[in-house]
């Protein structure tokens, strides 16, 4: 119970003290849009917290579940990338272009180009490894995978409601509090009995923000 307790307090305190730095640099930086305006320097950002609970996981994730990077892993990696480089830079910028006409100040998200996804997918990883080391870690009580689906599903989707902190927009929040939900659902399942579940759960995490900003273009396409 200790490292399971352990795993939910550094899961819980470095996202949200990396989402609290997110802002400050920001703040810092001038900027309106981090990962439109200062990509690498938010990729370096989320390059360090990645690395950081990495290797405070390291004992979990390696030592005792033999977690090992492969040549088929190295293979999962190039296919992503190429995925995302293709998307980034054929079907984004030929998705129509986007115009806000409501009230409310809509999200940063709305204003995402191809820029936005570097750091994004960075800081994705970063996510994945805490997941990783949540589901590793209530995996070794034997949990049945519905009641292990059920604990991730609802941590998961709990920490997703605290974009309420930082954006008014209720659906914003609802709409990835339920993705995220559903999503934490399904990700002990791939990490624990797909082969190379790891980077189909990131894939598939990556494939949403695809889907969404798409959606996005479509519905609030300008008019002409």
């Amino acid at each position: 119970m200790k490292q399971l307790l352990f795993t939910i307090a550094i899961l819980a305190g470095a996202w949200s003290v990396s989402s609290f730095g997110y802002f400050w640099f920001e703040s810092l930086l001038d900027v309106e849009i981090g990962y439109n305006e200062a990509p690498f320097i938010y990729g370096a950002y989320y390059a360090v917290w990645s690395a950081l609970v990495l290797w405070i996981f390291r004992p979990s994730l390696i030592t005792r579940h033999g977690v090992r990077f492969t040549y088929e892993h190295s293979i999962w990696t190039v296919l992503i990338l190429t995925m995302m480089a293709g998307f980034l830079l054929v079907i984004l910028p030929r998705l129509p272009e986007t115009s806000w006409t409501r009230a409310e100040t809509p999200v940063e998200f709305f204003y995402a180009n191809s820029w936005y996804f570097i750091p994004k997918s960075i800081e994705i990883v970063f996510q994945q490894i805490l997941i990783a080391a949540l589901v590793f870690a209530l995996s070794d009580y034997q949990l049945k995978m519905s009641k292990l689906s059920l604990v991730t599903a609802t941590l998961f989707g709990a920490f997703h409601l605290t974009l309420a902190l930082a954006y008014d927009n209720p659906l914003y929040v609802l709409r990835y509090a339920i993705a995220a939900t559903l999503f934490g659902a399904i990700v002990p399942y791939l990490i624990l009995r797909v082969r190379n579940g790891f980077f189909a759960s990131y894939a598939m995490h990556c494939g949403y923000y695809a889907v969404d900003i798409t959606l996005i273009h479509h519905f609030f396409a300008a008019s002409n």
